[in-house]
């Protein structure tokens, strides 16, 4: 077993709270309605009867696979303007 020389209790919390004067952390106020866009690529992703068709063809490429790949884009699109909306300031 390691013996811990410095006898210092790293891992307990303290007691009374943070030091910030009002005894609790702030957090910072964000709008949660912004999380609701992340249904729009789980739902037009899940349902496949939407996408389920070759036609109409884009550079060669079923719609099944242009599809797919536009809403990766569209994800990663909707997560910057989320990621922007909520941050804290």
């Amino acid at each position: 077993m390691a013996y811990d020389a410095s006898r210092e209790d790293r891992f307990m919390r303290d007691p009374d709270g943070p030091a910030t004067g009002t005894g609790r952390a702030r957090r910072h106020e964000t709008n949660t309605t912004w999380y609701w866009l992340f249904v729009l690529p789980f739902v037009f992703t899940l349902l496949p009867f939407i996408y389920n068709s070759r036609s109409p063809e884009f550079i060669g490429m079923p719609f099944f696979y242009w599809y797919q790949t536009l809403w990766i884009v569209l994800t990663a699109v909707i997560t910057y303007v989320v990621y922007t909306r909520t941050r804290g300031s």
